[in-house]
């Protein structure tokens, strides 16, 4: 049970990623919810590449899954039937100089088809809270670290 809880929070977890002056920081802000938004359409899609692209090469985290790591855990998580369903919210992104953290929280639905959160049957989701590490790399952001727990699906909203 516990390789399924990682590998679906790290699916979700690259989900996150593809959403996320008053000048620059406010458009790094912008940068990254954009990334999130596309990795959860390209999670959707299936799409490997989608996801992965906007892991950095330097990833790392406490589960001791680094970037090739990652792009196992979402082909695994593709090649398995159905359709996937992605809903993301409670994004905060908070940007300091190079480096960005950003929390937020998702759901994975798989194999049903769901119109919104509220749609959401407690045995048909995994949700996560996240915590999450981008750096800028040649004007990317790029994630590199992050950490996750399960929480209910009520705690979505």
């Amino acid at each position: 049970m516990r390789g399924t809880n990682i590998k679906s929070a790290a699916l979700g977890l690259l989900v996150v990623l593809a959403l996320c002056s008053c000048g620059k920081k406010a458009a790094d802000e912008e940068l990254i919810r954009a990334a999130i938004s596309r990795a959860a359409q390209a999670a959707e899609a299936k799409d490997i590449a989608g996801v992965v692209k906007l892991v950095s090469k330097d990833y790392r985290d406490d589960n001791g899954l680094d970037y090739n790591g990652i792009k196992g855990v979402v082909f695994g998580e593709f090649f398995r039937p159905g359709k996937i369903q992605v809903f993301v919210t409670g994004v905060t992104v908070e940007v300091q100089g190079k480096k960005a953290l950003v929390t937020a929280k998702t759901a994975l639905v798989r194999g049903r088809d769901v119109k919104s959160i509220k749609d959401i049957l407690p045995e048909n989701a995994d949700a996560s809270k996240f915590t999450l590490i981008f750096k800028k790399e040649d004007g990317d952001w790029k994630l590199v670290n992050a950490s996750w727990e399960s929480i209910s699906v009520a705690g979505l909203l």
